[in-house]
């Protein structure tokens, strides 16, 4: 009996080992976890005036933060998010700009200027139009097969389907609660938008994309050869992790970091610059610090691209996101409406030209399509590819996208004259390659 007693009191001790290893190795998982949560519903709160338990379903269903508490502060307009009371994590809202996820005090009090970011009557999307050619029918069962049944976000988790054909809007259709005024996150499609903000900055004559030695840190070694073209390409060198099943490089830049480039800018060589494709939101967010300094006055750079572009061709509900130093998280946190994100598109279309005036730099579209040495013809400067028809078999090779993490995409496609956006909370039920086919089977050839 004493044998047994001792066996028992070992396996419970081994147990209990185990599981303390299992939660240590986790504790680090849940800060990103709640910083995660923090910022969504923050945002979804504050930015597109949505509800708590709305929120909570359609956005953070996944993974452990079912089990995150979110305490929200209309007041203050902020955020509490925490596991069982631990790793708090503190978003707040600034007008203008979203939600900052603070890290402790906030040591910088940055002082964003004042915006006017908002909803504005769209006459270029007034009202759904039929072009010559085009199979009404087709296109409308085409658009609700994107959807889930009675519009519930509960598989395919479409959000917003919008198709501009020669630049008419042909078909628009929303899940409740979204609709034409609401905000919606891109992901990772904002990386394109850090595109056009080079391409803002090369139009007027304030960086060259050859530019190398980016960084006084990088001064000592090879690193300072690495050029802005290396990280628009993604294929800069850098040593760099983007995984979000654990912890990675990627969500601690998102998630425990009060600079969004440290880390990347800490990274070493691991590859030859200029020849091994990689991507890495890293290198966005390298580019979103290095714009800052080398316009070198924070409110120019908060306000350029809202001053030389969203004003210009009227995404005037756009806005992205900053770290708690006052970077844009250009990696990641770009918000805009669908119609707003389908004037993105168009002005891509339009080879960077709006209402006649010119905006990027002319070939600065061919340059963002020319594939990046090493990446297979997927992936250009910012953009996704489709050059080897790989990644959509049934859409031509000239299509091209900005790509979020959950489905986001806008879908540049100039031998079809047309752009197409899809917003989501999701996209493990959603077969992209199959709406864009069953969109352009409704089209005319051009």
């Amino acid at each position: 009996m004493n044998n047994y007693h001792r066996i028992k009191k070992i396996l419970f001790l081994i147990l209990a080992i185990a599981a303390g290893i299992v939660i240590y190795r986790a504790l680090p998982m849940l800060a990103i976890a709640t910083g995660y949560a923090a910022k969504q519903v923050c945002t979804c709160t504050f930015s597109e005036d949505r509800q708590q338990p709305e929120i909570e379903k359609n956005q953070l269903y996944f993974s452990i933060l079912g089990q995150v508490t979110n305490t929200i502060d209309h007041q203050a307009q902020s955020v509490t998010s925490s596991f069982l009371g631990l790793y708090p994590k503190i978003a707040e809202y600034r007008p203008g700009i979203g939600c900052v996820l603070l890290y402790g005090a906030d040591d910088y009090d940055v002082q964003f200027p004042k915006s006017n970011a908002g909803s504005v009557r769209d006459s270029l999307f007034e009202k759904v139009q039929v072009t010559q050619g085009l199979d009404l029918d087709q296109l409308n069962k085409a658009v609700s097969h994107a959807f889930d049944a009675d519009k519930q976000l509960v598989d395919k988790r479409t959000t917003a389907v919008l198709v501009i054909h020669k630049d008419t809007l042909i078909a628009e259709q929303y899940a409740p609660p979204f609709g034409p005024n609401t905000v919606q996150l891109g992901w990772s499609m904002t990386k394109s938008l850090m595109n056009t903000y080079a391409g803002l900055l090369v139009a007027q004559g304030k960086m060259k994309i050859t530019y190398d030695h980016l960084f006084a840190e990088w001064d000592g070694d090879d690193r300072k050869h690495i050029t802005i073209t290396d990280l628009l390409h993604m294929n800069a060198g850098l040593s760099w992790d983007e995984n979000y099943a654990g912890i990675s490089d990627a969500t601690n830049m998102l998630y425990r970091s009060e600079d969004v480039s440290a880390i990347a800018r800490s990274k070493p060589l691991e590859h030859p610059i200029g020849s091994y494709w990689y991507y890495s939101s890293g290198t966005t967010n390298l580019l979103s610090r290095y714009f800052r300094n080398v316009i070198n006055n924070d409110h120019l750079y908060w306000t350029m691209l809202k001053d030389s572009l969203f004003d210009v061709i009227g995404m005037h509900s756009a806005f992205i996101e900053t770290d708690e130093t006052g970077t844009f998280i250009g990696s990641s946190y770009g918000y805009a409406t669908p119609r707003d994100w389908a004037r993105f598109g168009l002005l891509y279309l339009h080879q960077g030209i709006w209402n006649g005036k010119r905006l990027l730099p002319e070939g600065w579209v061919t340059f963002s399509t020319t594939p990046a040495e090493g990446s297979n013809g997927q992936y250009g400067a910012q953009f996704w590819l489709n050059q080897n028809g790989v990644q959509f078999p049934d859409a031509p090779h000239d299509t091209y996208n900005a790509d979020g993490f959950q489905g986001q995409f806008v879908f540049i496609i100039p031998s079809r004259d047309v752009v197409i956006v899809r917003m989501g909370t999701g996209k493990d039920g959603f077969n992209v390659n199959q709406f864009l086919k069953e969109i352009l089977d409704a089209l005319p050839q051009k």
